[in-house]
């Protein structure tokens, strides 16, 4: 008997034991894409309302499904929120990532006295090899010629941008031993990107009449700039000691 309870023991310890292997690999849902001067993982668990992600060239962008803020008829405000985390950048044929533009584009409508929408958001990266220190963001803002202000009843366009570069202000973090800040100023070769959405509608109940405030985000797409990775300084000279070595055993040739 104490041989058959020992084997019962066992064989409900390996069923848990493939039932808890199981739910990890549920939870742990990594994609890979490959593109041109760079390839993007990205956790299926943590993509929000952007959706599966698409990468072409150096660009990556989603194409949303129902991220969308309205508010009726003194209602007050109604937002729709949502964050994109768990993609990581990782640069390949001797690249480094030099900028990231984010540029979004929706419609909206405003009908009626006392009817707003917003769109906010931010783009956030950082080296996955400092990630505590080296976290940059930059606002997404209204593109130049943009407006979410026109009230008529119509339909219209909008667009925000946000861009991190080598000029973009860390986010305020103590430096660790004099360490580069800027995900960019720290030559970075894998990069964590997080995308955070927010779309406000709102109508004043003060108001009287038909009030609609109406915003909807409708795409979402981040251009990487590349560059050669530069060469460290020793490096570099011994390839110019080469090169000159190289020029005199040519000249010797001729003469």
């Amino acid at each position: 008997m104490s041989k058959a309870r020992e084997m019962i023991r066992a064989s409900r310890a390996s069923v848990l034991a493939g039932l808890a292997a199981c739910t990890f690999c549920a939870h742990a849902a990594l994609v890979t894409l490959t593109g041109t001067d760079f390839d993007l993982t990205y956790d299926t668990t943590k993509l929000g309302l952007f959706g599966v992600p698409t990468l072409a060239g150096n660009s990556l962008f989603f194409t949303f499904s129902g991220f969308v803020a309205e508010s009726l008829n003194g209602v007050g405000v109604v937002s729709r929120n949502s964050t994109i985390s768990g993609l990581v950048l990782t640069a390949k044929n001797g690249f480094q990532f030099g900028a990231f533009d984010l540029a979004e584009f929706g419609d909206y409508r405003l009908n009626g006295s006392g009817s707003t929408v917003q769109v906010n958001g931010q783009l956030r990266a950082f080296n996955v090899a400092s990630s505590i220190n080296t976290q940059t963001t930059a606002n997404l803002a209204l593109a130049a010629g943009s407006s979410l202000s026109i009230n008529d009843g119509g339909l219209y366009n909008w667009n925000a941008l946000a861009r991190i570069d080598a000029s973009t202000a860390p986010q305020t973090v103590p430096p660790i031993f004099g360490a580069p800040t800027n995900v960019i100023e720290s030559r970075a070769r894998e990069v964590g990107i997080t995308i955070e959405n927010q779309l406000t509608a709102y109508t004043d109940s003060q108001s009287s009449g038909l009030r609609q405030a109406f915003i909807e985000k409708k795409f979402a797409g981040v251009q990487m700039t590349v560059s050669p990775v530069p060469l460290p300084s020793s490096v570099a000279l011994l390839a110019a000691g080469l090169t000159a070595a190289l020029w005199v055993v040519r000249r010797r040739r001729v003469d």
